[in-house]
């Protein structure tokens, strides 16, 4: 078998072939004293990777951030015509309170890039996912709005999408059955999870590179 020079290699295809290469390969001796050589080259690598990488998923949740600030600013925009108007009651008032308050939060540590207060955020999310009227209760949260997937059976079961601002949280119970009846999933808000979750995985991506699992697979 013809060695491989591994001296042309990039590190990037260096570390992907230490991923998966067999330690019985006989170029296995070879690759190990190409990354022994190429160590400092190799280090200086994977900070670069993963600076960029966490950096990428930092400016996700920078700008999950802001769209809480947002959402913490209408809806105490809409608190404040209720006011007013007159119109505002106890319950609304303690559950607008509740909303800004959630959101300003979440919207600060997430700009400011505050990573132990990140599940703030995460709590918002999770808030903002279901959305259903099942009986006679009708209930609802969201930021700024959502973009929904539903299941309607309400006269037949149909599912649908749907987008539509409604900053806040809404809860209505009915004397009788609410006049649809629904679950719906906010995607927009399951994204902003994924985005999330995202940056406290990143940060050990790189080192993946150098510091691979055991594997089944071999190349030579």
């Amino acid at each position: 078998m013809i060695a491989v020079d591994y001296s042309k290699y990039s590190v990037e295809d260096l570390l992907d072939v230490k991923n998966h290469i067999s330690a019985d390969s006989p170029n296995y001796p070879a690759l190990m004293a190409e990354l022994d050589a190429r160590k400092e080259e190799i280090d200086e690598f994977t900070i670069q990777k993963e600076q960029q990488e966490f950096s990428i998923a930092e400016n996700r949740v920078k700008i999950i951030g802001y769209f809480q600030l947002a959402a913490a600013a209408v809806i105490l925009i809409m608190f404040m015509l209720l006011v007013i108007d007159g119109s505002v009651t106890i319950l609304s008032s303690s559950i607008a309170v509740v909303a800004i308050a959630l959101n300003a939060v979440a919207g600060y540590t997430a700009v400011k890039e505050m990573h132990d207060k990140y599940w703030i955020s995460v709590l918002n999310q999770l808030l903002q996912v279901p959305s259903l009227a099942i009986g006679s209760v009708k209930a609802a949260y969201s930021g700024v709005g959502g973009i929904y997937l539903y299941i309607n059976w309400t006269n037949e079961v149909q599912f649908g999408f749907s987008t539509y601002f409604s900053p806040g949280f809404s809860f209505l119970k009915y004397t009788g059955n609410s006049p649809t009846q629904y679950i719906g999933v906010d995607i927009l808000a399951l994204i902003f999870l994924v985005a999330l979750s995202t940056v406290s995985q990143v940060k050990g991506t790189a080192n993946k590179l150098i510091h691979p699992t055991p594997n089944s697979g071999a190349v030579d």
